[in-house]
């Protein structure tokens, strides 16, 4: 929505939000293409007895798991600069908590 309010507005929040995006995707994509097939693969192993190249799934399991966590952080970042500086509209007394 960020995205599409900025490129109508031909805002200056466009560019941070569109990286926003692209890297909310990216970390979508790594859960659906490395993450979300690992944990089904694992989930009929035998705690007792794991597969021979356990280490190298993990691993595998553990870089993607970076890779999502950076890049929704780098996200979160961008977000917070994209959302420009808005005042707080006031309250005018009526309704609300305390009134």
């Amino acid at each position: 929505m960020l995205v599409l309010h900025a490129r109508r507005a031909h805002s200056a929040v466009l560019r941070p939000s569109v990286v926003a995006l692209v890297l909310l995707l990216l970390a979508l994509l790594v859960t659906l293409v490395v993450n979300g097939p690992v944990n089904v693969q694992e989930s009929d192993w035998n705690a007792l007895t794991p597969p021979a190249d356990w280490a190298r799934v993990r691993d595998r399991w553990q870089i993607a798991h970076a890779v999502r966590t950076v890049a929704i952080v780098l996200a979160l970042g961008f977000l917070g600069v994209a959302v420009p500086d808005r005042p707080v509209p006031v309250s005018s007394g009526h309704g609300g908590a305390g009134t």
